[in-house]
């Protein structure tokens, strides 16, 4: 049994390990492992104590690792056994179907899953409801309320619910679509437009493209426009990305159903009411530290877990009976793997190279065919999937399972394994400054880039360099193997992180999920030619993520403008900043957490704006988001910070805040939640008037892409999600 890293442990211990009624952890890592290994066997016939040391030999050596809900909820007598983390939910145009799936969408965000939808069948706004002679308010107004009860869902107690929504390209709606997440709203949604090969081919000839809902059309525009309008936005906000409708469908192991869905992040296509579970190879312990492949290995880990993701499926406990029926129709797996920039790097094969490129791609090819033979040995032994009848496998081959091989995002997964590298992603940096309460500032360096560099004997001061720059690249005093190896996702140019994406895609059965870095001066040209060409090379889809283009992340570096120097004129609101540095604290009310975030100006210490969110144990999530805006309003509005502090200070007492004051529950300093938030306010502004003064005006060195996470540290793109590297949460 391998031992987890300090990082896995903490992963396991907040979000997988067995708890008792008062939330201490009762399980070691050894122990969830035999839970897993013992309830998965019991799906088999016979031997069971003999698939159960095999299951747990696989997952206890951390060779295969499964997803969240897996280790979150099988095996345990507080939870259902529902193991499912992809799920697909249909939609359809009328007000009962529409909350009907919306409280479908709940049991699932209950259970650890997300869900996809495509939208294409809503009426758009305005339209005539002919049942009660009014207007229809249209997909984006749909969506806007799915977004808001993602927010009091957590998806099996480790994240709030997460969606994809998908809207296909002809929509009449598609515009207000593309553009509905460029005020920073939809916060739980991913977003991808469907786009056909006929719309391409209009595209290319600078063809005229028709807006349509039940034959007929609301309005005429060329493709361009349209084609316009999507690329800006993806440049502004990093969505919608792109689901290529006609590819997806090509590959649909169930040709006479209609596939036009993903997950929400897009690596597994999936048809109404289908559920995918998940579960990744740790290509890390494939490869010896020369990095050659240990075939023999990744063989047996494979086959053996295919058949772990199988019985799964018998054992499991869905949500709802359409789920199961749907799911148990196809047997979908996602079978992937983390660690490959790992591998990579072992082998000295540039994540950028041709070469690098073809190893991975033997890899996955190698995983598929052994699935595939897997499936075909299970489909033999215990029958083929319900609908193979119907399938391109029929009838010639017997399969278990419609599908094997997913490449999905491995968040927490990728931290339990000891991986550096995300799933298909190339490292995130070789260095990097991590920030604690206990310990403040400190460098944490790739341990692989680390080791490199102690056996080429790279001096002290070199090192430092590499730190402060947070880049080997262009390094003169850097031997250039190490330089041409450790690349980080901001050094690989982004046709690619496309090419290794669609090497990747030809072993796939399912689809890949993957982050196409930019840097924040890329242009509105670069984002479209990246979704051209991966149309071209035959994507199931395509994410992109410029750097900055996100509100509310903060960047290297500071604006030009600063907010403060500007005078108001009475009426008069300043735009939100485009970045800022930011903070987040815990504090403890009647009601339960809120975590409360304040982004100032680094130059002044200035304030900026605040945002607020409850905690999974409770608060009113409606009035803290209600605080939090009015309070960023009224900051840039230019009234003074001690002014607003003054007022949510003179708010009258909370009787839930001063009944567990009465209990002896620890509280922060207040009498209401108002108050509290007051308190740490004024004690932000005093702390940064400090700092402000200690650093003589210097300005400071603000962290790229540093969405906050709960516990404080900065959250990082990879994959389509952020995931955090301290905790191991991942958004999606």
């Amino acid at each position: 049994m391998t031992g987890l890293t300090e990082a896995g442990q903490k992963v396991f211990d907040a979000r997988y390990a067995l708890k008792d009624e008062l939330g201490r952890i009762i399980e070691t890592f050894e122990e969830a492992v035999y839970r897993l290994a013992r309830v998965t066997a019991s799906a088999e016939p016979e031997n069971q104590k003999h698939w159960e040391e095999k299951f747990a030999g696989i997952m206890g050596d951390l060779l295969f690792v499964p997803s969240t809900p897996i280790w979150a909820n099988m095996g345990k007598p507080d939870r259902p056994w529902q193991p499912s983390a992809c799920f697909v939910l249909a939609v359809e145009d009328s007000l009962h179907s529409m909350y009907d799936t919306l409280m479908s969408t709940a049991m699932i965000f209950k259970s650890g899953g997300g869900v996809g939808y495509n939208f294409s069948t809503i009426r758009p706004r305005g339209s005539l409801v002919y049942s009660t002679k009014g207007k229809a308010s249209g997909v984006v107004e749909l969506i806007k309320l799915y977004n808001a009860s993602s927010n009091m869902v957590m998806q099996g107690g480790v994240r709030r619910g997460a969606s994809m929504g998908i809207l296909n390209v002809d929509h009449p709606e598609i515009i207000d679509f593309i553009n509905s997440k460029l005020d920073g709203g939809l916060t739980n949604f991913n977003l991808s437009v469907g786009v056909t090969d006929t719309f391409m081919e209009a595209l290319e000839k600078g063809a005229d493209w028709p807006l349509q809902f039940n034959g007929k059309v609301h309005e005429v525009l060329p493709a361009a426009t349209l084609w316009e309008f999507i690329v800006k936005a993806a440049h502004a906000c990093g969505d919608p990305g792109i689901i290529f409708l006609d590819t997806v469908q090509a590959y649909n192991p169930i040709q006479d159903k209609l596939l036009n869905c993903t997950n929400p992040c897009g690596e597994q296509p999936l048809l109404p009411g289908e559920s995918c579970l998940l579960g990744s190879i740790n290509l890390a312990r494939m490869v010896t530290d020369n990095g050659q492949l240990n075939r023999e290995l990744l063989i047996d880990t494979v086959y053996h877990a295919v058949r772990f993701l199988d019985n799964q499926i018998d054992i499991a406990n869905y949500p709802l009976p359409i789920i199961a029926e749907a799911t148990r129709a196809t047997r979908k797996i996602g079978l992937g793997f983390t660690g490959l920039a790992d591998v990579l790097i072992k082998a000295g094969l540039p994540y950028d190279s041709e070469e690098g490129r073809k190893y991975a791609g033997e890899i996955t090819g190698l995983m598929q065919e052994t699935a595939s033979e897997a499936s075909r040995e299970l489909g033999n032994l215990r029958g083929c999937f319900p609908l193979w009848e119907n399938s391109k496998f029929y009838p010639s081959e017997k399969r278990r399972n419609a599908a094997c091989i997913t490449i999905a995002p491995t968040g927490s997964v990728t931290t339990m394994a000891g991986c550096e590298g995300y799933g298909i992603e190339p490292i995130f940096a070789v260095a990097y400054k991590k920030s604690t309460n206990v310990a403040g500032e400190f460098e944490v360096f790739s341990p692989l880039f680390l080791k490199a560099c102690q056996e080429r004997g790279v001096p002290k001061e070199t090192l430092e360099e590499v730190a402060r720059r947070g880049t080997c690249q262009n390094c003169a005093q850097l031997p250039e193997g190490i330089s041409r190896v450790f690349k980080s996702a901001q050094d690989i140019a982004p046709e690619d992180h496309i090419l290794m994406q669609a090497e990747v895609q030809k072993h796939v059965d399912n689809a890949v999920s993957k982050t196409i870095n930019l840097p924040g001066s890329a242009t509105v040209a670069d984002i479209g030619q990246c979704y051209l060409m991966a149309y071209k090379l035959g994507l199931k889809g395509i994410t992109v993520f410029r750097d900055g283009c996100k509100e509310g992340t903060v960047t290297i570096g500071t604006q030009d403008k600063s907010p403060e120097k500007k005078v108001l004129q009475r009426g008069e609101i300043l735009p939100r900043p485009r970045s800022a540095q930011g903070m987040t604290h815990r504090l403890d009310t009647g009601c339960g957490k809120l975590y409360l975030t304040v982004n100032y100006q680094p130059d002044s210490g200035k304030i900026l704006e605040t945002f607020i969110t409850t905690g999974s144990d409770g608060g009113c999530l409606v009035y803290t988001e209600a605080t939090s805006r009015l309070i960023s309003l009224a900051i840039r509005g230019g009234i003074a910070v001690d002014e607003i502090v003054e007022q949510l200070n003179g708010t009258h007492s909370c009787p839930s805040y001063m009944l567990a004051k009465g209990k002896g529950k620890n509280l922060s300093p207040g009498k209401s939640c108002a108050s509290a938030i007051a308190y740490k306010v004024a004690e932000i502004k005093a702390e940064l008037n400090n700092q402000c003064r200690e650093n003589n005006g210097q300005k400071k060195k603000v962290i790229d892409e540093a969405l906050l996470c709960e516990c404080g540290q900065k959250l990082e793109r990879a994959e389509g999600c952020l995931i955090c590297r301290s905790c191991g949460f991942s958004k999606c």
